[in-house]
């Protein structure tokens, strides 16, 4: 309880900085703040026209798509203002010769790194997430004092931890080919995926986004276990592929951290 407390304490006052930061630029804050909202509610007003002129995605009424829409939003946003950035710091400093000074800290290297990287337009991005969920669940008569929203948020936070192994995974590349932001692109290609229900893909695709890179769990499994409910063997195959994703991310990042010579190695 102590370390968790200690967590939360230097996470709030990191994004307390961050927001102070940003603030001191109000106008600008609040341009980049209305950019995200703006790409973010693309994709509903899109969901609308379509579900208005054919007949949607098959096995998805509109609003159990936006509520799909909401949650990887809500996700990725997720991603976006606590896990992303540590990525292209740890890559920018091992480049510029600068990482020795995450190397003296008196906290663990990776937990200060993340506490360090917090991209406040990401905030913006949570929100609007948030409110899509919300929108379509009260369309959809669903309850957010239920078992199945409860596990729903489980499984929210699954695939807040794989966006965060996802970061550590390729951080840890970095130590080893220092330009290494091409996997980080090459992952936000392959994330597009997740923009889509997974059984609209093939049996293999459904597969490798659940199990190789469970990006599943960023929008498809905890829609359905919110609109179906869940089941024993359902919870099983999302959370332990994301569990095992996360093992071997700090396993390598431990391995890469052994090899690093510092700037003057």
């Amino acid at each position: 309880m102590n370390l968790l407390a200690k967590w939360v304490r230097i996470e709030l006052k990191s994004i307390g900085l961050e927001l102070s930061a940003d603030m001191a630029y109000k106008t600008n804050f609040f341009i980049k703040c209305l950019a995200v909202w703006t790409y973010d509610f693309v994709g509903p007003i899109v969901a609308l026209l379509i579900y208005s002129t054919t007949l949607g995605i098959p096995g998805w009424g509109l609003y159990e798509f936006l509520l799909f829409q909401g949650t990887v939003t809500l996700v990725f946003g997720f991603g976006n203002t606590f896990a992303w950035s540590m990525t292209y710091k740890v890559i920018e400093s091992i480049r510029d010769g600068e990482f020795d000074k995450y190397l003296v800290k008196p906290l663990n290297t990776l937990f200060y790194l993340f506490t360090e990287s917090i991209n406040s337009e990401g905030f913006a991005e949570i929100f609007a997430g948030c409110a899509i969920v919300v929108f379509a669940m009260a369309k959809l008569g669903l309850s957010l004092f239920s078992l199945d929203f409860l596990l729903y948020l489980v499984l929210v936070l699954a695939g807040f931890a794989f966006e965060m192994a996802i970061s550590v995974l390729v951080s840890s590349a970095a130590f080893l080919v220092v330009k290494s932001e091409a996997l980080m692109n090459l992952y936000f290609k392959i994330s597009d995926f997740a923009r889509y229900p997974l059984n609209v893909y093939s049996g293999g695709v459904r597969f490798f986004l659940t199990f190789i890179i469970p990006l599943g769990v960023s929008s498809f499994y905890p829609a359905t276990i919110l609109l179906k409910g869940a089941t024993s063997v359902l919870l099983l195959s999302t959370i332990l592929p994301v569990f095992v994703f996360c093992t071997v991310s700090i396993l390598l990042w431990n391995r890469a951290m052994k090899k690093y010579s510092s700037a003057g190695g």
